[in-house]
């Protein structure tokens, strides 16, 4: 293999992912997971991420309790 075509390579994918984050940017739109994520409404998936969504919750409300003593 060619140096060459290594530098191609690896120019070819940082211009990719270049172009990828300017059009987030100029897009405006926050990144969203496959569940809602932070651009989207919360626990929108399965019992489970309910679940976990409510646990965290729980633990954000006690560490916020601890904070205020």
């Amino acid at each position: 293999m060619e140096i060459t075509t290594v530098l191609l390579a690896i120019g070819g994918f940082v211009a990719i992912s270049g172009i990828m984050a300017v059009g987030v940017i100029i897009g405006g739109s926050p990144l969203k997971g496959s569940c809602g994520g932070k651009g989207g409404p919360e626990c929108v998936c399965d019992e489970f991420e309910q679940q976990k969504c409510a646990a965290k919750k729980r633990m954000m409300e006690a560490k916020l309790a601890r904070s205020k003593q």
